[in-house]
């Protein structure tokens, strides 16, 4: 038997409210030529009794489910690569869902480029759109977004991904695995908490060419669980903190070295987050003996001085 054309990745902790409709999503699939990877990481709520009536389907290859929490979402996506069997990889967060013909409209369009994705809706606990994401890059003079593009990733990274992260949801997502290598899930990548994915798609995109279909077919969850929701100072920290390293990585890595250009990435960073008026409230009580907020001072200096 062949391998796989997809292999798709569940990971999942304490979603269960929406595995099912999640699980469903995946599994009626119009394009059924792929593999399920089921992963929990020690789920404290009835997720592993849906689950167990999900691992017998014929369509999963894998069912892993953790003793112990891994603090880490990304050593899930790590376990679920290293498992998977196909050409492309879809990572299909447990708490989202999509249109059955998601796939058919990825895997089948431009088959030599290695990263592929859809426009999504931003979605609340009862599926409910709160949020277009084509709103999300309205700010680019440009928005590229509003019908299908082809692309190649060095000009979408450019132009765009480092700006913001334009690939917002891992669900709306599909990437070849043979361009996953082991430096992709370094520490770097392992120990974030705000910025991991996309500090992956940056490496991804670099590798390839980017395709974009301007469908909605993806239904990124928005509740009151997600981390993405809790919109606190500590948190916003953390964000600006994991922007300064991505972006200092990206540019080393790369040679990106047109200053002009930073220092105009740089200006739209602090402005999306406020920085202005966390500098005026809540760094005043900040350690200056700390290296990371010493580096973002810093940058803030570098940009006054303009």
């Amino acid at each position: 038997m062949s391998n796989p054309k997809v292999s798709i990745i569940v990971p999942n902790y304490n979603h269960a409210q929406f595995l099912e409709q999640r699980l469903e999503s995946v599994f009626n699939q119009t394009f059924q030529n792929f593999e399920v990877i089921l992963l929990d990481d020690c789920s404290t709520d009835h997720s592993i009794e849906i689950l167990n009536q999900y691992k017998t389907h014929p369509k999963v290859s894998q069912a892993i489910f953790n003793q112990k929490n891994s603090g880490s979402p990304f050593k899930q996506w790590q376990k679920g690569i290293s498992l998977a069997q196909g050409e492309y990889i879809w990572i299909a967060e447990s708490d989202d869902y999509c249109e059955y013909i998601f796939l058919e409209k990825l895997v089948n369009k431009s088959s030599d480029f290695g990263l592929k994705y859809t426009q999504s809706y931003d979605v609340d606990d009862s599926g409910q759109v709160i949020f277009d994401r084509i709103m999300y890059t309205s700010n680019f003079k440009k928005n590229i977004w509003i019908s299908d593009f082809k692309i190649s990733g060095n000009e979408f990274v450019d132009g765009y991904l480092l700006i913001k992260n334009v690939i917002p949801n891992a669900s709306a997502t599909i990437f070849k695995k043979n361009l996953v290598n082991d430096d992709l899930f370094s520490n770097k990548l392992l120990n974030t908490k705000m910025c991991g994915d996309w500090w992956f798609w940056i490496h991804i995109a670099m590798q390839t060419k980017v395709y974009f279909n301007s469908s909605y077919l993806n239904y990124f969850r928005n509740h009151k669980t997600t981390t993405r929701t809790h919109d606190t100072s500590q948190k916003l920290k953390t964000r600006l903190l994991e922007e300064a390293m991505l972006r200092s990585d990206v540019y080393r890595r790369y040679r990106l070295k047109n200053s002009s250009k930073e220092n105009a990435l740089l200006k739209r960073w602090f402005k999306h987050f406020k920085f202005y008026q966390i500098l005026s409230t809540e760094f005043k009580s900040i350690k200056m003996r700390q290296i990371s907020w010493l580096y973002l001072y810093f940058i803030y200096f570098k940009i006054k001085l303009l």
